[in-house]
């Protein structure tokens, strides 16, 4: 018997719980890259899963939360046959004690719909769309672009329209969406 050996590997700190954000990075079979940007959390558990947990469920049988697989299926693109980068980012929401984990879920969106759209306007393919009306987070903001930066180029501060300043004016006039 013969076959193709794979291999994976991943830093241990995938396996925290937190609140995180992360972007997939998908090479189709015919080369296109496309993105998703997500996070881990949410109100209705009031649990925060590790990003490690999304990235296995992400792309699994389970359709309450395969939601890239879906996106990928959507797109006549085989996840079998793709390649995939996975890059996270936990966030340290400094004053945690103080906040609920609902406002911080709320802080968490915020950042996920501001990386999306940034990736969008640097020019990435984002295959979701992220809907969101809780204000951003300026300061969190500028070091998860600062900290994603660093495997994307495209959305170092001067290579996009995205600024910090430009999402924090277009939150408060658009009521948190954009």
């Amino acid at each position: 018997m013969t076959g193709p050996l794979y291999s994976a590997s991943f830093d241990g700190g995938l396996l925290c719980r937190g609140f995180w954000l992360y972007v997939w990075e998908i090479v189709a079979p015919d080369g296109r890259i496309v993105h998703y940007v997500g996070k881990t959390g949410d109100k209705a558990s009031r649990v925060c899963q590790s990003p490690f947990n999304r990235l296995t469920n992400h792309l699994g049988g389970n359709k309450h939360s395969n939601a890239l697989n879906c996106h990928l299926l959507e797109m006549r693109i085989d996840p079998q046959s793709c390649q995939f980068r996975f890059h996270a980012y936990g966030l340290r929401l400094g004053d945690r004690p103080q906040r609920t984990h609902g406002e911080l879920c709320d802080v968490t969106s915020g950042l996920e719909k501001a990386l999306a759209n940034a990736m969008t306007e640097a020019g990435y393919e984002v295959v979701n769309k992220v809907h969101c009306r809780t204000p951003l987070d300026t300061e969190a903001f500028t070091a998860l672009r600062d900290a994603f930066a660093t495997h994307f180029d495209k959305l170092s501060s001067g290579n996009t329209a995205a600024t910090t300043r430009e999402f924090a004016t277009a939150t408060k006039k658009h009521g948190g969406h954009r």
